[in-house]
């Protein structure tokens, strides 16, 4: 299979298939503590997953098979499946001869995104309530071709139309500029049947620089933001952690078929990312926030602005959606 990003099948109908293909693990995970936490081997990995090919070079760790790849590195959070970036709650570590993964990132990312099919707590839906971010007196960021609260409202009605297409019902959060508080609108998505939630969002940096797409998941508990300003821990068990597994899944859906759509581009890779969003915390419903570019970064800025962009955005999510319900098999 060609694992170029532009042409490769989208990344969860591609994990879904190699599992199927690949029959049950045969490995018992074998686990040992580094400083109180508990890691996987790599080698654990390979045998668990059925993985042909295990390569270490250098810092390099890689997992392959004839469909699907994993490329880590020892003292980084970050993971590359099949071109899609993850970014892990903690380091693959180096422990004597062995590389290892920690057991939070192996059961709340790695096993939901290479066996989706596999979530025991994912239920059928057919509603998507789709959340554009901001609103009224809150603008969201601002640039010199408008403003984020406008951008967001936009893509959202185009993604309900694509949606729409596809066979889906849609809920809005909001349909015209006005404000509604993060808790109305988790509510908003706990109150409506058989639905997932995904909220719209364009970013900002200091760093005009600064540019590309990232979707976030809320933090499992007990682990950090993988945010870069909000890396703050707690243990505390949030609603939204109910569906972590479907959230983590659902993400990876949405951020491997919007870098696909929007190949033409070039986008920047920002990663699949953890945070505890309040419009993510309360919601008992799969979701996640989405990120499609920098308001501040002036080419960036300029395209978020163009109809044709906030289109491909809205095909993107909407084949996302198509892909999550097919990977777990809805």
């Amino acid at each position: 299979m060609n694992l170029n990003r532009s042409n490769a099948r989208p990344l969860l109908i591609a994990l879904t298939i190699w599992a199927m293909g690949n029959g049950s693990a045969v490995a018992d995970w074998k686990v040992f503590k580094v400083d109180g936490r508990d890691y996987i081997t790599a080698k654990n990995i390979k045998e668990f997953y059925r993985f042909p090919e295990l390569k270490l070079s250098g810092k390099t760790v890689m997992w392959k098979s004839s469909a699907l790849w994993m490329r880590g590195t020892v003292g980084s959070s970050t993971l590359v499946i099949n071109n899609v970036t993850f970014i892990l709650s903690h380091p693959i570590l180096k422990q004597g001869a062995d590389v290892v993964v920690s057991r939070t990132d192996l059961t709340k990312l790695i096993d939901p995104v290479l066996r989706p099919d596999f979530i025991r707590s994912a239920e059928k839906f057919d509603t998507v309530v789709i959340d554009a971010g901001h609103g009224g007196h809150d603008s969201g960021t601002v640039g010199r071709f408008g403003q984020e609260k406008h951008f967001a409202l936009a893509t959202a009605k185009r993604l309900g139309a694509e949606l729409k297409k596809r066979g889906f019902k849609v809920k809005y959060t909001r349909e015209t500029d006005r404000f509604i508080p993060l808790t109305t609108r988790a509510k908003i998505g706990n109150d409506t049947p058989n639905s997932i939630f995904i909220s719209i969002h364009f970013n900002s940096a200091k760093r005009t620089a600064a540019q590309g797409i990232e979707t976030f998941a809320l933090s499992p508990a007990g682990t950090a933001s993988t945010a870069a300003n909000l890396k703050r821990s707690d243990f505390n068990q949030r609603s939204g952690n109910q569906r972590d597994s479907e959230n983590i899944a659902l993400a990876t859906a949405v951020h491997g078929a919007v870098l696909r759509r929007l190949s033409r581009y070039n986008p920047v890779d920002r990663g699949i990312k953890r945070a505890r969003w309040t419009v993510l915390t309360g919601l008992k419903r799969p979701g996640l926030l989405f990120e499609g570019g920098f308001v501040s970064n002036s080419t960036e800025g300029k395209r978020i602005a163009d109809p044709r962009y906030q289109q491909d955005l809205a095909e993107g999510l909407a084949q996302a959606v198509v892909n999550y319900r097919r990977a777990i098999g809805n």
